[in-house]
């Protein structure tokens, strides 16, 4: 093949279009594509990973430059399979990502049943409001996900896409639909399933509120409930943190698999 410096035509369009699935991928990833990463690294690991993986792809069989004497040989060619790429990376980058989202979902829900509900500030890594509760989730989830080499699994994956869908062969139909709303749906049961702990709590102290209130009239309630409902969700918060840190476990060891799923559904006929 020559060294990265001295390709011919076919081979310079199967790199870039190599390039774009990689680097749609790494926009979208998480942690990796979080915008406290600077554009510039972003765009450097994508350089990187599309030369180092481009040699392997081609020696394997996984792509043919000279296919691009096919598609590459018209303006349209070209549009259609630089679109279909940066598509599939998307796909695959927003189904690793949504495993994340099912993390702050969560923590915002408990947040918000321990009346923290006014007290979200910027996420940079989420690029939206969030409460300390999700926020401290997503952080300790980050750690787990480093511990348990998640980021090679998503360089498995990102290598094993190939096998799945070559260049421009990606087919958008119903399985990619059928998958997006069965991840989807997933994710909000995930949410809710790590939220429930808080709830029960939070509603087992209102039905307390409630009684008091009705025995006490004159006891301020409304005051009383916002320092006890922060102080029983953050022991709550305390005694869960084992069962968080297996289910987050579960969530980064399924998130290949998630990736294998939407590629499978991708692939077509």
């Amino acid at each position: 093949m020559g060294n990265l410096f001295d390709l011919d035509q076919n081979q310079i369009l199967t790199f870039f279009a190599v390039l774009v699935r990689y680097g749609t991928l790494v926009a979208v990833l998480p942690w990796i594509g979080d915008k406290v990463v600077p554009a510039p690294v972003k765009v450097l690991l994508a350089l990187t990973l599309s030369a180092m993986l481009y040699p392997v792809l081609v020696a394997t069989g996984k792509i043919s430059p000279q296919a691009a004497l096919i598609w590459g040989s018209t303006s349209g060619g070209i549009l259609s399979v630089t679109a279909i790429e940066a598509l599939f990376g998307l796909a695959m980058g927003f189904s690793a990502r949504m495993l994340f989202m099912a993390v702050e979902a969560g923590g915002n829900l408990a947040g918000n049943y321990m009346g923290f509900a006014m007290a979200s500030q910027y996420d940079p890594h989420q690029e939206s409001q969030s409460q300390v509760v999700a926020q401290i989730h997503t952080t300790l989830a980050m750690l787990i996900f480093l511990a348990l080499d998640g980021h090679h699994l998503m360089l498995r994956a990102a290598l094993d896409s190939y096998s799945y869908v070559g260049l421009g062969g990606a087919h958008f139909g119903p399985a990619f639909g059928e998958r997006l709303l069965s991840l989807s749906g997933q994710i909000i049961k995930i949410a809710l399933q790590m939220a429930a702990p808080m709830a029960v709590a939070i509603f087992c102290i209102n039905v307390v509120y409630g009684v008091l209130a009705r025995a006490m009239p004159q006891l301020n309630v409304l005051v009383l409930s916002l320092s006890v409902s922060a102080m029983v969700g953050l022991v709550v918060m305390f005694l869960s943190l084992p069962e968080f840190h297996s289910t987050t476990s579960w969530l980064m060891a399924r998130m290949g698999d998630e990736m294998g799923a939407m590629m499978a559904a991708l692939k077509g006929t």
